[in-house]
């Protein structure tokens, strides 16, 4: 009964919501179609075509109509801004009205009663998203503080349940606690945890609330907001006593699902950047039993993602910040002098530090700086940007695809330096976001051995894009450096794994371009012996196809990065490049699949291991398969069908027909052969191993 009567009550309100509602929609409609004419009368003024004689208009006639239009564009910008106005205000109404609808829910209806009666709120009239946000903070501030009981931190959940995606209500809320309360929200619940005062399940969900409601509140905040509350965040902060710096770590401890807004985390970024480079204060939390490092211990449990990685905040906001691929690119870039240190370049000075300098050995294992990498390739305009259209440059940036290629030769350089980049420092996590940071560069690192200018060749190489007769800009580094960044990133199974995907999706990509009429076969036969190459050295010791996957943590990330790998351009491919719209490789695999023509990458490891180990094996492999390709495009008369063929068979194959397999391979007798092709495997195995050649 008592539930019926709390419904009946609640259906009341709600009724009185709805009429508010409806009366505040129909306002704004009204206002809207004022503002609406008016802007469509301006753009009238602003767009008036005249007919004037062949002389033009009179100086009066002109200064008219230029008054006429500057008057026009005012009133325009009024109405614009007006029309935001009344977007704020829908906003709201929206907001107040799906707070006065979501409590009644019957089997939930007494939690969230009491939830809400526990901050002052037992009507709908007082039921509005600033009251809400207001009372919430309070509460939160209570058990920020220490003084709380186990019903707190349950009412807290519920009103975080209700309204936790309500970026009206969390944004107000975060900014009414503030963000050194914020912090000590978090670990307090932690420190709760150790001392009994809050079961464990209750304070990490509490605690993972909070940080999803920090995103959703602090994504629309502006420059100076996400300043303060960052500064707010490391007002008390230390690494020696209170817990902050696990704390912070805690809150940004979830990129992918819950980032904080790039605002606070562009502030907090610069402020530990100084603190780092500028007093040598590394942030990583020594303070007995911090409480964000127990919730992320708990957390552990659920993602397999390490608790310990908390510890060093800077690599929580560093992968962040990688969450905003703009934003990132510019603060590894950025040609603004270096304030901190008095001379060089800011972006520059970063990458020095961060990557090359920087010890991330204990805690981090390399993700943050990897994240932080991973997603600067990915900055609108440059080449990890999907939303590219390649064939009418539609948001192509010649200065982002320079901008990302030079970065990634100097972080690669700076990594090859940076005595604790090896691979037992180096996390399975970080293996793979350093292969989804090196994919965007893969195609020019397949173009450089056929570029023929050797490590004194620059930084950078430009290479046509296919489909289009553009030139894109693609990162280079010598065959060291190279070695000893892709050999760190293939010594994990993980990252091995993800660079396989890399790989083997591009070589799809290549063997559907080989279909295409004019496609110049030994530019793609050449370019796929490249591929496998590289991935066979820079995998070398690693066990293919049998990464550990220890964690859902590392196999959500590589299913991260096979989706993102469709994304990458491809460059040019001699007279392929007449394939108009087959511009990404996405494309390309889609087209691969339904020709059938996708096997090439996939066989190979069942080859390798039916032929034998070392060099020698590795190398009949790429001949065979190559050679498969060829005859997939080809159809040499006189040469079956290798189709079904086991590896013995198709061995027997090859050498029986190895002529006529030669020819089809390269018409115009330009000196491509099997066995030159087995040489470009070589050499890119050389690339990617640091050996002297496969085997």
């Amino acid at each position: 009964m008592a539930t019926i009567d709390a419904v009946t009550t609640a259906l009341s309100a709600a009724r009185t919501a709805i009429g508010a509602y409806s009366e505040t929609v129909s306002g704004i409609a009204t206002r809207a179609t004022s503002v609406k004419q008016t802007m469509f009368e301006s753009n009238q003024v602003i767009n008036r075509q005249y007919a004037d004689p062949a002389g033009g208009p009179t100086p009066e006639q002109a200064q008219h109509r230029q008054l006429q239009e500057q008057a026009a564009m005012g009133d325009l910008t009024l109405a614009r801004n007006a029309l935001e106005g009344l977007a704020d205000e829908r906003t709201l109404a929206d907001s107040t009205l799906v707070l006065a609808l979501t409590p009644p829910n019957a089997t939930a209806w007494e939690a969230q009663r009491q939830a809400l009666a526990a901050i002052g709120i037992t009507d709908s009239g007082s039921l509005t998203p600033s009251a809400v946000a207001q009372a919430m903070a309070e509460l939160g501030n209570q058990i920020a503080s220490g003084d709380y009981s186990e019903a707190d931190v349950s009412n807290l959940q519920t009103l975080y349940d209700l309204y936790g995606k309500n970026p009206q209500v969390m944004a107000q809320m975060n900014r009414d606690m503030g963000g050194e309360n914020v912090v000590s929200l978090i670990d307090e619940l932690g420190r709760g945890v150790v001392d009994g005062s809050v079961p464990a399940a209750a304070a990490l969900a509490l605690a993972q609330s909070v940080r999803g409601g920090l995103s959703v509140g602090s994504q629309r905040w502006t420059p100076l907001t996400g300043q303060e509350f960052a500064e707010e965040m490391m007002s008390q902060a230390s690494t020696m006593v209170g817990g902050d710096p696990a704390a912070i770590g805690f809150l940004f401890g979830d990129p992918t699902n819950a980032p904080i807004g790039v605002t606070t985390t562009l502030a907090l970024a610069d402020m530990i950047d100084t603190a780092e480079r500028g007093n040598y204060q590394i942030w990583q939390d020594s303070s007995p039993l911090p409480g964000g490092t127990t919730l992320a211990l708990l957390e552990e449990e659920q993602t397999g993602l390490s608790g310990l990685r908390v510890v060093d905040m800077a690599g929580r906001v560093l992968e962040t910040l990688g969450a905003y691929p703009a934003e990132a690119l510019e603060w590894l870039t950025s040609a603004e002098d270096d304030g901190v240190t008095g001379e060089g370049k800011l972006g520059e000075n970063r990458v020095d530090y961060w990557y090359g300098e920087r010890d991330w050995s204990t805690y981090d294992q390399f993700e943050g700086p990897s994240g932080l990498w991973a997603g600067s390739q990915h900055a609108p305009g440059g080449p990890g940007d999907g939303s590219v259209t390649l064939p009418d440059g539609t948001n192509n940036s010649p200065q982002v695809w320079h901008d990302s290629a030079q970065l990634t030769h100097d972080i690669m350089e700076a990594l090859a330096r940076n005595e604790q980049f090896v691979t037992e420092n180096v996390s399975e996590i970080a293996s793979v976001k350093m292969v989804a940071a090196l994919a965007p560069q893969i195609p020019g690192f397949v173009e450089d051995p056929l570029s023929g200018m050797g490590d004194d060749g620059g930084s950078t190489l430009e290479s046509p894009v296919f489909g289009s007769g553009d030139p894109r800009e693609y990162a280079r580094v010598s065959r060291e450096i190279f070695a000893e960044v892709f050999g760190v990133a293939g010594d994990h199974a993980a990252g091995a794994e993800a660079l396989s995907t890399v790989v083997t999706n591009y070589q799809v990509g290549l063997s559907e371009a080989a279909t295409a009429e004019n496609a110049s076969v030994p530019g793609l036969t050449q370019r796929i012996a490249i591929l496998q190459g590289m991935l066979d050295g820079a995998a070398d010791g690693a066990a293919l196809g049998e990464a550990t996957r220890q964690d859902e943590a590392v196999e959500e990330a590589i299913g991260l990065l096979a989706d993102a790998v469709g994304l990458i351009p491809v460059p040019g491919l001699g007279g392929a490049a007449d394939i108009a719209q087959d511009y990404l490789l996405g494309q390309l695999i889609d087209a691969a699949e339904a020709h059938d023509v996708s096997t090439f990458a996939t066989n190979h490891a069942e080859l390798s291991e039916a032929q034998g180990e070392g060099g020698v094996a590795d190398r009949q492999v790429l001949r065979i398969q190559t050679a498969q390709l060829v005859w997939s495009v080809r159809q040499p008369d006189g040469v079956p069908d290798p189709t079904g063929m086991d590896a013995d068979e198709l061995d027997a194959w090859f050498r029986t027909n190895e002529v006529a397999l030669n020819r089809a391979l390269d018409p115009l007798s330009s000196g491509t052969t099997y066995d030159t092709l087995a040489g470009v495997y070589d050499l890119a195995y050389g690339r990617a191993s640091g050996a002297a050649e496969a085997g």
